[in-house]
């Protein structure tokens, strides 16, 4: 544990970004933690294999104030890959630039080939329905949908998405890739759209766009701490040597927190780090965090058995265990190169407890990246459900 105790200490300068919060750290907490379960005790202190970080803010009413306390258990010179949590915030801005617009959640978007490469899928089931706004939103967050990604990647464009989430003080993330495999430099063009609005009798046009290299360039820096894995696979084969990550997605804990803090407690951040999306469309939104495949209307996400209702939902409902039947937890899961992380917001209403955790661990026994091999079953579901699960434990013995 004293790995661990020293890393705090040293990451608790690393969230200065939370300047209204209260920055605790809370021995209590780790001890409690640290209870009989020696495998979770084992991942918990792996700093080298498992690469565990957290972030956790309690939220305490008293005499109609709202406060929130926060415990870091993160470490900025954890690198790890965001995955599709990356989402979160591509939905939160495109929520801004359709109220910028005056478009309904009901508007469909069309998006024209200036520029082939990679997966076009989101193109082509464009061309053959009216693709709501509204929809892809919903099956983005709930269901983790890539092709919705990539659609409203080029809506929000990878120059608005990144100085928009700079301007709220969300600083060090960079966004700059969708997920059509597309080589690095194809991923800063975006092709020229269309969204149309019948509601309100509108269209509105955006021309083509690309980001200039050297602007996306100037806000990395080459490091050893994005280099992965004793081997790779590459084109096909297993090959010797790291798997490299410079340049790639990078959303670092604290500003994953910092987006679900803005997102469901806006009124405890200055006006101009809030997201500035309409109510109505934050509720809607809101309602896709909290939600589960069966809540969707195609009817393959009906099947429980490929669609179980906590397939995307790791922290404290990530198995069967009837203590936590009744919690809810809204949030946004991300699992790619062995990485899982998820961010969630916990509402027990029968203790009446709510907190936000954000999480990630690195679970890649072989120590090859890109192989598909990872232990997301069997080490990383377990752990952040029983993650959850504890930090909801600690503090329903604190109200008892």
């Amino acid at each position: 544990m004293n790995n661990w105790i020293t890393l705090l200490c040293a990451s608790l300068i690393s969230i200065s970004s939370f300047s209204q919060l209260d920055i605790e750290s809370n021995k209590e907490l780790m001890d409690y933690l640290h209870g009989s379960d020696p495998v979770f005790n084992a991942i918990l202190d792996s700093t080298d294999l498992h690469r565990v970080q957290f972030i956790y803010t309690r939220i305490d009413k008293e005499n109609g104030d709202t406060t929130l306390k926060t415990f870091n258990f993160s470490n900025s010179d954890f690198y790890f890959y965001p995955a599709s949590v990356v989402k979160l915030p591509t939905a939160l801005i495109t929520l801004e630039k359709m109220k910028e617009h005056d478009l309904s959640l009901d508007a469909y978007m069309k998006i024209h080939r200036d520029q082939t490469c990679g997966n076009m899928s989101y193109i082509e089931e464009m061309e053959d329905n009216r693709l709501t706004m509204g929809k892809m939103l919903k099956e983005l967050i709930i269901v983790s949908n890539n092709r919705y990604y990539n659609a409203l990647y080029q809506f929000v464009t990878p120059k608005d998405l990144n100085e928009r989430m700079a301007s709220k003080g969300i600083s060090d993330t960079k966004i700059y890739r969708s997920f059509t495999g597309c080589e690095m430099p194809y991923n800063l063009f975006c092709n020229s759209l269309t969204v149309t609005d019948q509601e309100k009798r509108k269209t509105m046009i955006q021309e083509s766009s690309r980001l200039d290299l050297s602007r996306f360039a100037s806000r990395y820096i080459w490091s050893h701490k994005y280099l992965f894995g004793s081997k790779h696979e590459y084109r096909g084969n297993i090959v010797n040597g790291p798997f490299d990550f410079n340049y790639h997605l990078d959303y670092p804990l604290k500003d994953i927190h910092g987006t679900m803090l803005r997102l469901v407690k806006p009124n405890l951040f200055a006006e101009e780090e809030r997201w500035d999306i309409t109510e109505s469309d934050r509720d809607y939104f809101l309602g896709a965090m909290k939600g589960v495949p069966s809540d969707l209307s195609d009817e393959k996400y009906k099947d429980k058995k490929d669609y179980p209702d906590n397939i995307f939902k790791y922290i404290v409902k990530g198995d069967e265990n009837p203590d936590f039947k009744n919690v809810e937890t809204y949030s946004k899961i991300g699992i790619a190169y062995g990485f899982v992380t998820e961010t969630a917001y916990v509402v027990d209403k029968e203790s009446d407890i709510e907190f936000f955790l954000t999480a990630s661990i690195y679970v890649n026994a072989n120590d090859t990246v890109n192989d598909g091999k990872y232990e997301y079953d069997e080490v990383g579901r377990p752990f952040l459900t029983q993650l959850g699960q504890k930090i909801l434990d600690y503090e329903r013995r604190k109200v008892q």
